[in-house]
């Protein structure tokens, strides 16, 4: 850009018409009407105590207003009159226009909630003037600058074009499938932006940041809970995805096909009108929930807008703001530190997080204790299905192998209980401790030695034919326990002590995580991955692979038998059922949503998973109809999964002052990233 020339930018010029405007709106347009008909404007509303409104609180927010309008305007005018243009000012005049349209939500749409009445009935014209301006600060942020060349540090963004249909009856999908493929482009970009300002932040800022959500959360829940509306003033748990679907809960689909295959005692003559008037129904409440009926029946919108901004306020923006005012700082830490001594550092501020996160109830500590579960079994199935290359179908049998086994050992040497009589060591503290860590270890031994069912197999078997034979390893495990009185057989085993808390759950999934890490990248585990390549040229070049793997179910049945008992001693309870086909196909599930021979895809899709469970638990049986669906859609548009054969680059040990051209690189990475 020529440095002697002024230019003029349509962008700023839209930031500084739009500041002109908001103050106009504020000061002299109407915006409030009274009772008696008179409108009175904002500048009046913020500096007259003597007004008799409603909510009169919320209205000194108004404030808000005029300031961030100054401050659009006078970054407008720098990237107007200055001889160099500022890159960060129309990031800077994007906060501002967020800024000044949240208003709105935070002072009329709690407004409607507070005093019972539509908030838009009595605002005037300089309200939605101001709305307008407001997102003519966001506007400009897409507007491309005059003489200023789009760089990796200028996303640009687009939206894909309308999808065409062949016939009229395909019209309705192409124009959903449309809608879903901007939606996407939309976070993509926000993505990308978000990482063009992030790049080089190590994860120990991001770490602290969280840290500091999870302790804002624990002093702000309640009350923010109770002015966005939710039930009973409590924090929504999971980050709201337990509430999203909440008013889909009644939705009743038994009575479409009903009618069609009544019962003896109850026969009908007219089965599809039936099943019509039961269709009509279903799709009538279905528009119900979308929408608010009454205060104690929100509707799916409320709700999710409710949950968008609990979750902005309480983790999205302190995270970001605290990782941004502590990346150098962290940068600086983090390279003084050798690398395990950084991985340390960060794990013990990632347990801090989590532990008080858990704490605000024993709701989502049970919820974290299944994460860390699922981590285990995917990460532990990944070693098998994703880096060697197998297909195991029988995962959960492994599973119950060292829940059954664990369980039986601290029954018998701890617990007084009628199944094995009076304990034969003592109770105290440390015994406690170490008797449980041999039974988590006795309860993986024996599903590595069960491990060895499928891993001899495997020598002269692969793809379908090793699938039959590691479902077949499944049903033969569930089928000698429920065989087992002595165990309790079909009924289960009662009584198993509750041992699984929150630090044994991070220690053990922390460890199985390393350790799976350590294997697929040492010089053995390539051997691992050189057979999912191809088995015959790795032995042709010298690899055991009877050897490797031996190995390799080794390790993978330990881990799940561990998992095993971790979960048997979280649930009291421990039956063959529980680890039936459905459990091993939950694993799978995990394994292929996060991708083949990706660690930290396998550590996403079990925390997706878990919460996708808790989250669609409202709908009841429903829910194993729409959890296939979604992943149908994803195999079929990412067939991949989220992180197919790669892992997240998560610097873990911070970096250095770079050069501009290596920045350049990093925000390309980082774009290239988003846009995939």
């Amino acid at each position: 850009m020529n440095a002697t020339r002024k230019q003029f930018f349509i962008g700023d010029m839209l930031a500084i018409g739009c500041a002109l405007v908001v103050l106009a709106a504020f000061l002299v347009m109407p915006w409030f009407e009274l009772e008696d008909g008179t409108s009175v404007t904002a500048y009046r509303i913020v500096t007259n105590d003597e007004l008799d409104l409603a909510a009169h609180a919320s209205h000194m927010f108004l404030i808000v207003l005029p300031f961030a309008a100054v401050a659009g305007g006078i970054l407008g005018l720098l990237g107007v009159v200055s001889k160099r243009y500022n890159t960060r000012s129309p990031g800077l005049m994007l906060v501002v226009g967020i800024i000044a349209a949240g208003y709105y939500y935070g002072a009329f749409f709690f407004e409607n909630r507070e005093s019972k009445v539509d908030a838009f009935d009595f605002v005037g014209t300089g309200f939605y003037v101001a709305l307008i301006a407001a997102f003519g600060f966001i506007l400009q942020y897409v507007i491309p600058r005059a003489g200023v060349t789009l760089t990796p540090d200028w996303v640009s963004f687009s939206l894909p074009p309308v999808k065409k249909a062949s016939h009229w009856w395909r019209w309705p999908f192409a124009l959903l499938r449309t809608l879903f493929s901007w939606i996407g482009a939309v976070f993509g970009w926000i993505s990308a932006q978000t990482g063009r300002w992030m790049v080089g932040t190590s994860t120990l800022a991001y770490l602290s940041g969280l840290v500091v959500a999870v302790k804002l959360e624990q002093r702000a829940a309640e009350p923010l809970a109770e002015l966005l509306g939710f039930r009973r003033g409590r924090a929504p748990g999971l980050f709201g995805a337990t509430k999203l679907l909440e008013p889909f809960s009644d939705l009743d689909f038994s009575g479409i096909l009903a009618p069609f295959f009544p019962a003896s005692t109850d026969p009908t003559s007219d089965p599809v009108g039936r099943s019509w008037d039961a269709l009509s129904t279903l799709l009538g409440n279905f528009a119900d929930a979308l929408f608010t009926q009454d205060p104690r029946s929100p509707g799916f919108f409320d709700v999710f807008f409710d949950v968008l901004v609990y979750d902005l306020l309480i983790y999205i923006i302190p995270i970001l703001i605290v990782a941004l005012l502590l990346r150098s700082l962290s940068n600086r830490v983090s390279l003084a530190l050798p690398f395990w001594g950084g991985i340390t550092l960060q794990l013990v501020i990632l347990y801090i997080a989590v532990d008080t996160w858990g704490a605000l109830n024993d709701y989502r500590e049970l919820v974290l204790i299944y994460m860390g579960v699922n981590i285990m079994l995917s990460v532990s199935l990944n070693l098998v299905n994703g880096y060697m290359g197998e297909f195991s179908v029988g995962h959960a049998g492994f599973m119950a192998v060292g829940a059954y086994v664990s369980s039986i050992l601290t029954m018998w040497l701890f617990v007084d209980e009628g199944v094995f009589g009076d304990a034969l060591l003592t109770t105290s503290g440390f015994a406690l401790t170490i008797g449980f860590l041999i039974a988590l270890i006795a309860g993986g031994v024996a599903a590595a030695l069960a491990g060895l069912l499928v891993a001899f197999p495997s020598f002269r078997t692969r793809g379908d034919y090793l699938a039959i034979v590691t479902l077949a390893v499944n049903f033969i495990v569930t089928g000698v326990i429920n065989n087992i009185g002595a165990i309790g057989g079909a009924r289960g085993l009662n009584g198993v002590p509750l041992w699984t808390t929150l630090p044994w759950i991070f220690v053990m999934t922390v460890l199985s995580v390393i350790a799976i890490y350590n294997l697929v990248s040492s010089t053995f585990g390539k051997g691992i991955i050189a057979i999912r390549e191809d088995e015959i040229a790795a032995e042709l070049m010298g690899i055991n692979t009877q050897r490797v793997k031996l190995v390799a179910f080794l390790v993978s049945s330990f881990i799940a038998g561990a998992a095993g008992g971790l979960f048997a001693h979280v649930l009291a309870y421990v039956n063959p059922g529980v680890f039936g086909i459905m459990k091993s196909t939950e694993a799978l599930v995990m394994v292929y949503l996060g991708g083949m021979g990706s660690i930290s895809g396998s550590i996403i899709a079990a925390v997706i998973f878990t919460i996708l469970i808790e989250a669609f638990r409202p709908l009841a049986v429903l829910k194993w109809v729409v959890i296939p669906l979604i992943l149908i859609l994803l195999m079929l548009y990412r067939p991949q999964g989220l992180y197919g054969f790669r892992e997240m680059n998560l610097n873990l040990g911070g970096t250095k002052n770079d050069s501009p051209e290596k920045t350049k690189q990093q925000e390309e990475a980082t774009s290239d990233a988003a846009t995939d």
